[in-house]
């Protein structure tokens, strides 16, 4: 039984109100606007999950930055979660540490976090190898940055991959085109040769591609007519003020939380992934659909419900 099926059949008994295991899971993040809104909805959803640690990566912000946000989200969202720091740069790559590439003073563009007094802990891939093998059952990963930290666990740890159930990742796309440059996404870009170790260590991924954040854009002007009820509100509303494009907010990380909460939502096509890490086109991915293939690649139903439900879940009064 694949990914799909195995979360369409937990769905299934939550609705037949019978007992079931909530899924453990590890989030591994670099949040970041997208990944912000992805936390909020996963917090909101905590009854299906057993979330045994958050992790931060360095991606366009750097990782004191991402840190930071991470032990805010998990002070005001989350309820006793532990949180690790996780790799500052890349595995190979020189990080290009450049404001211009992360939006705003802490990332979260016109939403600006203090300095967080959370306790975090300072070796996430430490932490990522001691819950992989202290959980009796596999544990899924979900990531929504750079794949540096769980390449390390697979580096350091290979004994434990037979651990993971599945990584859930929004990093990659379909046709070798790209948002931070024309051949590449960006989590693929910032470490393109974590992406290729994590693609061949034997566990199974399912990608949130760019193509699919692009199909899911919601209007700012929606946003406007929301509540201001709780902080929750007014984080929303500030983030989605913040994206660049003056006129749409289009979601990313989001589908990755969906992926697990609404699979419904969705096709997963089994898949083969290819990751460039030459110089010239370091990060530019081939995602190609093959009936044989060992990953699976996630594309929307229908694009309207799936914005219809973000924004009622953001919003929930």
């Amino acid at each position: 039984m694949d990914a799909v099926e195995i979360a369409k059949k937990y769905l299934k008994s939550l609705e037949e109100n019978k007992e079931v295991k909530v899924k453990p899971i590890i989030v591994d993040c670099n949040p970041g606007v997208d990944d912000a809104l992805a936390l909020m909805l996963l917090s909101d959803n905590m009854g299906m999950f057993d979330v045994k640690l958050i992790t931060s990566c360095a991606g366009p912000t750097p990782i004191d930055i991402t840190t930071n946000n991470v032990r805010f989200f998990a002070e005001n969202f989350f309820n006793d979660i532990k949180v690790a720091q996780g790799s500052k740069c890349a595995l190979v790559k020189k990080h290009i540490v450049d404001p211009n590439l992360y939006n705003g003073k802490c990332g979260l563009g016109k939403y600006e976090i203090t300095e967080q007094t959370y306790p975090v802990l300072p070796n996430a891939v430490e932490e990522i190898a001691k819950v992989l093998a202290d959980t009796e059952e596999p544990v899924t990963i979900v990531t929504l940055g750079p794949l540096t930290n769980i390449a390390k666990v697979v580096i350091n740890y290979p004994e434990l991959v037979e651990k993971i159930d599945c990584i859930y990742s929004m990093i990659g796309s379909v046709d070798g085109t790209g948002n931070i440059t024309d051949y590449s996404e960006t989590n693929s870009y910032f470490d393109p040769e974590a992406f290729d170790i994590v693609t061949k260590c034997g566990a199974k991924l399912v990608i949130n591609p760019l193509q699919l954040g692009n199909e899911i854009c919601i209007q700012k002007s929606s946003f406007d007519k929301m509540p201001e009820n709780s902080i929750g509100d007014k984080v929303v509303k500030v983030l989605a003020d913040s994206i660049n494009n003056t006129n749409q907010v289009c979601l990313y990380e989001i589908n990755t939380i969906l992926a697990l909460v609404k699979p419904d939502f969705y096709t997963f096509s089994p898949c083969d992934i290819n990751v460039y890490t030459t110089k010239e086109q370091g990060g530019k991915t081939v995602i190609t659909e093959n009936k044989n293939g060992k990953h699976l690649v996630q594309k929307a139903v229908e694009p309207k419900e799936i914005k219809n439900y973000i924004l009622k879940a953001l919003f929930k009064n």
